[in-house]
């Protein structure tokens, strides 16, 4: 197929404003604390409430997805998606914004998969590692320069800004994309031949049972959301511990998404090539102890000493986000590699509905350990405890990892 590196470069961008609209909130969260004079416990709803109704999506989406053509069904969902984000620029009160921030994660769960399903049906398995891995880069780019540009506009304009941005670049990413990505229905075709074979035509129903009956995908499942909660018990508090605890300005904020996520964008894929060239289980063997390392690290920065440099704290939030995301590509390649390409959609949707559940259940978690100190600069206390929690979790992922069996398209 012509264009296989554009409509990757298409896929990777439609995925980096899916990763934006979830990572924009993060920057945001002290000076939306302050603004709608919300708690942590408060601001923690919002970011549950986007994962909430993807989750729901996803549920959605693995009955539907496999029914229709790639392409429509990435239109259509991409489409919401724009429109929703959007619209939260117009929000004029926290639950209103709650509301609209759900609205979009229901459409937004789904890009993420269907993203994922074409890759797949577009990258032979021994090339996928590589094409995970330009798509996973999607978070190292929004890191760099579009959360770094949101919380700019929110400083320099307010905090609309940021979503009337995301939202314009999606549409017209929309637009490019209906014009290049191309039919896709091999899916649809090897469902066909299956039926015929058969004599039997498979219902959505009987096709999501036989999905849910797979061991091989319960594992495959399982090993997504033990990776999923050990991260997102992390990340949301970033921004208020570096503020409260450490020190930092709010315009220094940036450079903890510039530079970590700077070093992502050539350690994706990196981690992408050797995957390919080693294996996914080798390299998650590697990766993910070194991401317990980074998380404990970041995690009890002001544990260690009572006085960080910038440079440290900098050091240890760059130190997360490339491991932190780095063990992602190996999961996510051998995660392709799990479900024939019949099933592929609804498995990839499933999977991002399990994503959100692990998200929003992390976020409701480390809001009701990490709690406010009474002290005038308000410090996050017990964050260390989260960082031990998340990496107990995440030790679960070594012996799922390897139970995960690949299987041929």
């Amino acid at each position: 197929m012509k264009n296989k590196s554009f409509i990757l470069f298409l896929l990777a961008a439609a995925n980096f404003t899916h990763i934006m609209d979830i990572m924009i909130i993060m920057p945001l969260s002290d000076r939306l604390m302050k603004l709608f004079d919300i708690v942590p416990q408060q601001y923690t709803l919002l970011v549950s409430a986007y994962s909430s109704c993807a989750f729901v999506a996803g549920l959605l989406g693995a009955v539907y997805l496999d029914k229709f053509d790639r392409r429509t069904a990435f239109l259509f969902v991409y489409a919401g998606f724009a429109v929703a984000t959007f619209t939260c620029s117009f929000v004029p009160n926290f639950y209103f914004f709650l509301i609209v921030r759900g609205i979009a994660g229901f459409f937004g769960g789904i890009i993420g998969a269907l993203v994922l399903a074409i890759a797949s049906d577009l990258f032979a398995a021994k090339e996928r590692g590589k094409a995970v891995g330009m798509i996973m880069m999607a978070f190292s780019v929004a890191s760099v320069i579009g959360v770094p540009t949101g919380l700019y506009l929110a400083i320099k304009f307010n905090w609309h800004a940021p979503f009337q941005l995301l939202g314009a670049l999606s549409f017209i990413i929309w637009i490019i994309s209906f014009k290049y990505i191309p039919s896709l229905r091999i899916h649809l075709d090897n469902q066909a031949k299956a039926d015929a074979a058969s004599g039997h035509i498979e219902t959505r129903k009987e096709a999501l049972l036989k999905l849910l009956n797979s061991k091989n995908a319960r594992i495959a499942l399982l090993l997504t959301f033990t990776l999923v909660v050990g991260q997102f018990m992390i990340i949301p508090f970033i921004t208020p511990y570096m503020i409260r605890n450490i020190g930092f300005e709010e315009s220094q904020i940036t450079l903890i998404y510039f530079i970590g996520g700077g070093f992502t964008i050539f350690t994706s894929p990196f981690f992408g090539r050797y995957v390919d060239r080693f294996g996914a289980r080798r390299m998650f063997n590697i990766i993910l102890p070194i991401s317990f390392v980074a998380v404990g690290l970041l995690t009890h920065l002001n544990v260690i000493s009572d006085s960080v440099p910038v440079w440290v704290a900098l050091c240890a939030t760059t130190f997360f986000f490339v491991f932190g995301s780095g063990r992602m590509v190996p999961a996510q390649t051998q995660l392709t590699m799990a479900i024939p390409s019949s099933r592929r959609a609804s498995f990839m949707s499933l999977n991002s509905s399990v994503q959100q559940l692990g998200s929003a259940m992390a976020s409701i978690i480390g809001g009701f350990i990490v709690i406010e100190a009474n002290t005038p600069t308000k410090e996050l206390v017990y964050y260390n405890w989260v960082g031990v929690l998340a990496v107990c979790i995440g030790v679960s992922a070594l012996f799922v990892f390897p139970l995960i069996k690949s299987v041929k398209d």
